[in-house]
């Protein structure tokens, strides 16, 4: 599965989580894709004022998702630069390595 990193400017939110939350059952749907949202700064490498989503997927998807922006009229959401789309999908597998350990000290 090829992974991704969009942004977007937090002023279109509203738009955005409409997207992510439509047809939660249909076989091409965020939920059922599953995605990370970072917020600006927290995103390593991000800026303030922009919103980083990571999604993995194949191409379908990623076609099926720049569509649905383009949609519902999120101008700014574009594909992250390939410097920052690879430092935030580093960061989203080390947050989750380190959520699994810690399942693992708490359960093991």
């Amino acid at each position: 599965m090829a992974e991704r990193v969009y942004e977007i400017i937090v002023a279109e939110r509203v738009k955005f989580d409409t997207v992510l939350k439509a047809d939660p059952y249909a076989d091409l749907s965020f939920s059922k894709q599953g995605f990370k949202l970072k917020e600006g700064a927290a995103a390593t490498g991000g800026e303030a004022g922009k919103l980083y989503l990571y999604t993995s997927g194949a191409d379908e998807f990623f076609k099926y998702a720049e569509a649905k922006f383009k949609e519902a009229g999120i101008e700014s959401a574009k594909r992250c630069d390939a410097g920052l789309e690879s430092k935030i999908i580093t960061q989203i597998h080390d947050e989750d390595a380190s959520a699994e350990q810690g399942f693992g000290a708490i359960f093991g």
